[in-house]
């Protein structure tokens, strides 16, 4: 009897411990995607180099015209037109994270607004790998809508 106390107690332990580290890496993925948009709206490209990986994939499915137009590019292509003259806010509605064994995705419907104004929403999906115990994005596609932006609050 006293063995199966202490198996259950290092059983609950472990448990509770495996949840903690899962939650501080949540915390971890969700913390580099919001500087993501903090680099989005001031514009900061030495923060975005320290969120994403230069040779990492940006993938954009566009809805607002028909039929549906796709486009890629790099991170480092979007280094040289992030610095303009006008003001970009993308606030993400919700988060959704899932980690596994040094990946991770973020599922993050957003609200994009150009010079104040309204201009579309859509779904990021980001993709990061851990690399040197930091959180990198390596991967983002994302729709841009016009319509059905309440659905996705």
């Amino acid at each position: 009897m006293k063995k199966l106390v202490i198996i259950l107690a290092l059983t609950f332990s472990f448990d509770c411990f495996s949840q903690e580290v899962e939650k501080a890496e949540v915390a971890a993925v969700t913390a580099v995607v919001n500087q993501f948009f903090e680099a989005l709206e001031k514009q900061d490209t030495v923060l975005l180099k320290q969120v994403a990986s230069m040779e990492g994939q940006i993938w954009t499915v566009n809805n607002t015209v028909s039929p549906a137009r796709q486009r890629m590019r790099s991170f480092s292509d979007d280094l040289k037109t992030l610095v303009s003259n006008n003001s970009f806010l993308e606030t993400p509605m919700s988060m959704d994270v899932k980690i596994h064994e040094g990946m991770a995705m973020a599922w993050v419907p957003y609200e994009f607004r150009l010079n104040g104004d309204f201009s579309h929403c859509g779904v990021d999906v980001f993709t990061l790998i851990k690399k040197e115990d930091a959180w990198k994005i390596i991967f983002l596609s994302y729709t841009i809508d016009k319509e059905g932006c309440e659905e996705l609050k």
